[in-house]
């Protein structure tokens, strides 16, 4: 049978070194949801910005074309 795995006692060191380990990854991760919405809307802008320069160079293409 395996030992089962000790736990830290609620003051001890070990247990608060393992909390502040925690908080500082949780930390860590918000921080990178933050920096992941970020990047995803500055992808979703210059796709917009894409899709509305083509449509102007598309029309702007037709206008002269019926210029001519």
């Amino acid at each position: 049978m395996p030992n089962p795995i000790a736990i830290p006692s609620a003051f001890s060191a070990d247990r608060r070194r393992i909390l502040s380990a925690n908080v500082i990854r949780w930390r860590a991760l918000d921080r990178l949801y933050e920096r992941r919405a970020a990047v995803d809307g500055l992808i979703r802008s210059l796709e917009d910005y894409q899709r509305i320069r083509e449509a102007r160079v598309s029309s702007g293409t037709l206008l002269i074309a019926l210029e001519k």
